[in-house]
């Protein structure tokens, strides 16, 4: 096992660099992310795709004897200063996806203006690997790169400096001698042997000299065997290929070593090989001797589950785990024929679920928001019909992004599925706005299935289910409305929504109005917006779900005394009614800590522990009180947001669990009519 980071390319760079000054060629690569928070809290990703360039590139002797990397541009700088701190750039490659694609436009335009001469390369998720069009949309860019980059990258450079044939490097496209594209041969790649940018030194610069927390990407594999149609993934490289065991754990070393924080592994199925319980097995080994990573995040596999809850549980044990994801999309049969994708069964699905309760693993599922062949009838239904399951705690709903390389994207399936697409801010959430670019995500409002109006009538049941019940707002009432009144959630959170739309004067009713005028923008020839902000939470981007939350949490009591009637107009009888309003109202974790005593006809407590666990019974009648001890201290309501609605929501924070929650019991109580 390697432990020690590999310098010798980087040490090899600098002599070259101080051998031959005047012949070297300078080489600039810009992977512009977000930064997340400010000052000494400030945290950013290391440029690991195009480290991933550089550490090939340089093993060609033809690019080390030419050429030398002067600086990676890792964040968003400001255009104009880091076009001015460039010295004679021979060529600079920029990694685009949708969270840097505008920017890096942007940023070649005045690259191209400043420096004629200079080699403008892109490449990454928002290349399309079908057409070389973006050529003649964009006249400053010179080469794109199609699909993998380290092999088409080095080639560039190669034949920059010698023939300039680039007709011989496959997978890219370039212009011709008449200035019109030229879209050389595709040809598969099956190699693996790329060097690791982190072994070779290609980051200490950054490591050394920036003021910043560092995350890093870990990359044990390449390749995905999956086409779900909506994803990139599987349409860029199916083959599935493994770095060396060796080299991922000698990564995870240099990851301790350089006391990187946080460690996200990019392996599209994580947990698909057997290797990869040593891989979990040396990290937790490595976190405990050095501290570091603090953090182990991965995409786990879609396959019989069993593998994704061994490695989930080894990493809850070890109190590394938030949650863990069971990624379902969609229930619907038709949809799920459109984009490609198989489910496991429901009942294997609920299974898997009671193991992760057992264990005390908090679990939450995926969805996507209008998929061809999805209705607001089959959304809601399903939404419903996994509420009534129980299977997870949490819940995630995303609005699907239409990526220029995923299926559906393809002209046919747009045509075929009548795909419309709204272009709109892209939104990278709990981030500030973005103060010199915006970039923009492509997001489907309608299809053959569902027009813009039911999807925008679907995402507002999805937002409210995901705030109300996931989150925990009124979950307790929800709940034993629907075990014990036999009122479908369907109807219930329906209902809900009738009655935000219809008492705009309430606190439900403006945020009700908030969301249909954010995602009914369209039909005022505006845009569509996904964000909520409210300075009092912190300058950042809140999903409009989280935003409910807050600013429900924090205003509980105006809004109990505006909701009373409607919960209580169930049929519930009255004392039963109040008992569960009081319970639901103490239950909130409150920005302020405090204590709070309530006594209660009813087992509450245990009902819905059971429910929890998935073993209904029926409610108890005995004398009980509860105290409600929420002694989570708070620096500010940006604190609470921060901590209860931001990072606890997988694991619902926002609800007083444990030790919490004191019983005590008195005695049996009188028969009662209204009970």
């Amino acid at each position: 096992m390697q432990k020690k980071p590999i310098l010798s390319r980087a040490g090899a760079r600098v002599s070259q660099k101080e051998a031959q000054p005047r012949q070297m060629k300078n080489i600039y690569f810009v992977q512009a992310c977000d930064v997340h928070g400010s000052g000494s809290n400030a945290t950013a990703y290391l440029p690991y795709a195009t480290g991933l360039l550089a550490a090939y590139a340089f093993h060609s002797e033809t690019v080390k004897q030419n050429y030398r990397v002067k600086r990676f541009i890792y964040k968003k700088e400001n255009i104009a200063e880091a076009i001015a701190s460039l010295e004679a750039p021979a060529a600079v490659g920029f990694s685009t996806y949708i969270w840097n694609f505008e920017y890096n436009i942007a940023f070649a335009a005045a690259l191209k203006k400043a420096y004629p001469e200079c080699a403008v390369i892109f490449g990454g998720h928002n290349v399309s690997n079908c057409s070389a069009s973006q050529l003649d949309i964009y006249p400053f860019i010179d080469f794109l790169v199609h699909g993998e980059g380290e092999i088409a990258f080095c080639g560039i450079l190669e034949h920059l400096c010698t023939d300039r044939r680039f007709s011989e490097i496959p997978n890219i496209s370039y212009r011709g001698a008449d200035g019109k594209a030229v879209r050389t041969k595709e040809e598969p790649i099956c190699t693996l042997d790329y060097p690791s940018p982190y072994l070779e030194g290609w980051f200490e610069d950054i490591l050394k000299n920036d003021n910043m927390i560092f995350s890093a990407l870990l990359e044990t594999n390449r390749g995905c065997p999956y086409r779900c149609a909506y994803c990139d993934w599987g349409s860029i490289t199916l083959r599935m290929r493994q770095f060396p065991i060796e080299r991922v754990i000698a990564e995870m070393e240099y990851f301790a070593a350089h006391k990187i924080q946080f460690c996200f592994c990019i392996d599209s199925n994580f947990g698909m090989f057997k290797r990869d319980f040593e891989i979990v097995d040396a990290f937790l080994e490595i976190k405990k001797r050095t501290g570091y990573p603090e953090m182990f995040k991965c995409c786990t596999t879609e396959g019989s589950g069993m593998a994704e809850f061994n490695i989930n549980k080894k990493l809850n044990d070890s109190q590394i785990l938030k949650g863990a994801s069971l990624a379902l999309q969609t229930l619907s049969e038709e949809a799920l024929e459109n984009i490609g994708r198989k489910n496991m069964s429901i009942a294997r699905y609920a299974d898997l679920t009671a193991r992760y309760n057992e264990a005390g693993i908090p679990t939450y599922s995926e969805l996507i928001y209008g998929l061809p062949g999805e209705t607001y009838e089959s959304f809601a239904e399903n939404l419903s019909f996994m509420l009534q399951s129980g299977t997870t705690k949490g819940c995630f709903i995303h609005y699907c992004e239409l990526l220029p390389n995923a299926a559906l994207a393809k002209p046919e399936n747009v045509e075929k599925f009548k795909i419309k697409t709204a272009k709109i801010p892209y939104t990278q959430f709990h981030s500030t706005p973005e103060p010199e670019i915006r970039e923009y995500s492509n997001i489907i409002v309608s299809t053959y299935s569902m027009d813009y109006d039911a999807w925008i009538r679907a995402c507002t049941f999805g937002l409210f289910v995901q705030c109300f019940h996931y989150m925990g707002v009124l979950q307790c009432f929800s709940r034993y409305l629907y075990y014990e009144e036999k009122v479908p959630y369907k109807t219930f959170y329906e209902k809900l929504i009738a009655w935000a739309e219809h008492r705009p004067d309430t606190l439900l009713g403006a945020f009700y109005a908030e969301i249909r005028e954010k995602l009914g923008g369209l039909k005022r020839g505006e845009t569509i917006s996904r964000v909520h902000v409210n300075p009092a939470f912190g300058n950042i981007d809140w999903p409009l779900e989280e935003g409910m939350c807050l600013e429900i949490v924090t205003h509980a009591d105006r809004f109990f005394d505006e909701i009373r009637d409607f919960l209580l107009g169930f049929g519930l009888a009255p004392a039963l009614g109040k008992e569960l309003l009081s319970y639901q109202f103490n239950i909130l974790r409150k920005p302020e800590p405090g204590t709070v005593q309530a006594e209660y006809s009813v087992d509450l407590l245990r009902y819905f522990r059971e429910i929890d666990l998935g073993a209904y019974e029926a409610p108890q009648h005995v004398k009980n009180t509860l105290t409600f001890d929420n002694r989570m201290a708070f620096s500010s309501l940006e604190d609470y947001a921060m901590k209860v609605v931001w990072f606890g929501r997988k694991s619902a924070r926002i609800l007083l669990r444990g030790d919490e929650l004191k019983q005590t019991f008195g005695a049996a109580p009188e028969p009662d009519a209204d009970v």
